[in-house]
């Protein structure tokens, strides 16, 4: 992947890309936070065609910009090594994950009230039949595929030359926490922490599969867990 035929403007031109299609997701996420509070769409935003073909396309952009940028695989993190010891330190990280975040939500709301939070997203992407399960599995990797690519290998590999990586986890972190505005106070903070926990993960490995794997873990039992408190959830 280390593309030496391309000049360095070539990667000025995929950081802009980057930087572009950052804010364009952040502005989608506004949008559909302010969609949110009017009515409750009748599909499952998760498993609705269209926006999995937009996920699969966002996910096409993003390896299209670390082609761009002509860095090697191995500085955005697109490598594998020891990919099943990867995969199982990934699933356990993801499942901690998820104990450590209810239990940070459930303190935070009866700490501090119900305003902080809002479960409209998870109300929208929450599973209802067996068949929707099994969508569910494949729908949620494009989503996180798109989001580690972007926060992890092209911020944090692309960006690395120009900014310490420590600098590009916190100004990451903020983008992404204000990207889950549709979660309320609660939602922004946690997702910030998390990033910057995926970003560590990412910098310690060397590779996006770790990340990667902890982050699909932990969203798809945050759903799991949520089917089981859909009643607590309905009358939030």
């Amino acid at each position: 992947m280390n593309l030496a035929f391309l000049s360095p403007s070539w990667l000025n031109v995929a950081r802009l890309g980057v930087v572009i299609l950052t804010a364009l997701l952040g502005w989608i996420t506004y949008r559909s936070h302010l969609l949110l509070k009017e009515y409750r769409p009748d599909v499952n935003l998760l498993l609705s065609f269209p926006e999995i073909i937009v996920r699969l396309l966002l996910v096409a952009v993003c390896l299209g910009l670390a082609w761009l940028s002509g860095l090697p695989s191995a500085e955005l993190g697109l490598i594998f090594r020891n990919p099943l010891q990867t995969l199982a330190a990934g699933l356990g990280i993801g499942l901690v994950l998820v104990v450590v975040m209810n239990l940070v939500t459930n303190w935070c709301i009866s700490r501090f009230g119900r305003h902080i939070y809002s479960p409209l997203v998870i109300q929208n992407v929450l599973p209802r039949r067996p068949i929707e399960w099994v969508l569910a599995v494949f729908a949620l990797l494009p989503a996180v595929l798109m989001e580690e690519l972007l926060f992890r290998s092209l911020w944090l590999g692309s960006f690395n030359q120009m900014m310490p990586w420590w600098l590009l986890t916190i100004g990451t972190s903020i983008i992404f926490g204000l990207m889950h505005q549709p979660q309320g106070q609660l939602g922004m903070i946690l997702a910030g922490g998390i990033n910057i926990f995926f970003c560590i993960l990412f910098v310690w490995s060397g590779q996006m599969l770790l990340p990667l794997t902890a982050h699909y873990i932990a969203n798809l039992f945050q759903l799991i867990v949520a089917y089981h408190q859909r009643d607590w959830l309905e009358n939030y």
